[in-house]
């Protein structure tokens, strides 16, 4: 039902009509504040802009002007030789007399290359590799895609 005249609205109405009418003023009142705030950044970026144009021509600035006179510059230093050894003896490594065992793998057996599915236990060609689409490695020369295995048996992704 359409009222033409604001006098004949009901209490409910007038009531939502002031709710309203608050809420309009409160946004006046936050979008001027954040009309001061936009004038403020923009006079602070245009500070910092003036501030790089300042720093970029004193960095332009020839090298000569920048770089202290030859005159104050200290005379080089005197070259010191390595310190000779008195005893003409020559230091040798010493190897220790134990065995050192070479680093191994705790398991070298063929079982470890296996393909194995974390959920079922499932392995060999009962894991499939496939293209995951959800992650690209490279558009060139054409789309390579990262490889996911799939359990063919409880359809397990890993």
């Amino acid at each position: 039902m359409m009222y033409n005249n604001m006098e004949d609205l009901p209490p409910d109405y007038e009531k939502d009509l002031s709710i309203l009418e608050n809420q309009i003023t409160e946004l006046f009142a936050l979008l001027e504040k954040k009309e001061i705030q936009v004038l403020q950044l923009k006079d602070e970026n245009a500070e910092l802009r003036a501030r790089i144009q300042n720093l970029q021509q004193q960095l332009n600035q020839p090298k000569q002007q920048l770089s202290p006179p030859k005159q104050q510059m200290s005379p080089p230093q005197k070259q010191i030789s390595p310190p000779q050894h008195t005893n003409q003896q020559i230091d040798t490594i010493r190897v220790p007399n134990q065995q050192i065992p070479l680093a191994t793998s705790p398991s070298t057996s063929i079982s470890t290359n296996k393909r194995k599915c974390p959920k079922c236990g499932a392995m060999g060609f009962a894991i499939k590799e496939v293209n995951d689409k959800s992650r690209l490695i490279s558009y060139v020369p054409r789309r390579i895609y990262a490889k996911k295995r799939v359990c063919t048996k409880c359809r397990y992704e890993f």
